[in-house]
C-alpha cells in the first residue's frame, strides 16, 4: 500500500508500507478496553494511611471492662481515638490491582486506530528535527 508523504517545505512523495497494518479489523471493543487499561494504571494512588492493625502501640485494654463508669474500649489503636487508625483511608498503590494488558491486545489496538485513521486518507509527515531548525537569541550587548 502506498501513503502519501508530506516535507517541511511541503514537497509530497509516496512510501510504501505494509497492506497489514492498514487493513486490520476495526475492533472499538477492544481499543476501549486498552485506553481503559493503560487509563487505570496510569492512575497514581499514592495516598496512604495506617489502618488500626498497622499503628504502632500496645494492644492491651486501656481499662476494666466493668466498673469504670465509661464506655467499653479495647486499644488505643482504634479508630475514635487521637493517634489511632483510620477506619476507610486511601489503602496506597499495593491495594489496587495493575490491570494486564497484552502485547498483543496492544498491537491489534493499534492496528485497528491506523486502519481507521486511513479510511479518512492518512498522510505521513517527514521527521522534523527541532533543535537544528531553533536558533539561539542573540546575547544582549554588554554596556
Amino acid at each position: 500500500m502506498k501513503l502519501e508523504k508530506i516535507s517541511i517545505d511541503g514537497k509530497k512523495d509516496t512510501i510504501e508500507v505494509l497492506d497489514k497494518l492498514f487493513s486490520a479489523k476495526i475492533n472499538s471493543k477492544l481499543v476501549s478496553s486498552v485506553l481503559y487499561k493503560t487509563n487505570a494504571n496510569y492512575k497514581g494512588r499514592h495516598a496512604k494511611t495506617k489502618q488500626q492493625n498497622e499503628v504502632s502501640g500496645p494492644t492491651s485494654k486501656i481499662y476494666a471492662q466493668k466498673g469504670t463508669g465509661g464506655a467499653r474500649h479495647a486499644s488505643r489503636k482504634a479508630p475514635i481515638f487521637v493517634g489511632g487508625g483510620i477506619a476507610h483511608g486511601p489503602k496506597g498503590e499495593l491495594a489496587y490491582k495493575k490491570r494486564k494488558l497484552n502485547k498483543n491486545e496492544k498491537k491489534l489496538s493499534v492496528a485497528s486506530l491506523i486502519t481507521e485513521k486511513n479510511i479518512n486518507k492518512l498522510t505521513v509527515q517527514e521527521k522534523i528535527n527541532v533543535a537544528e531548525e531553533a536558533k539561539k537569541t542573540p546575547d544582549k550587548k554588554k554596556k
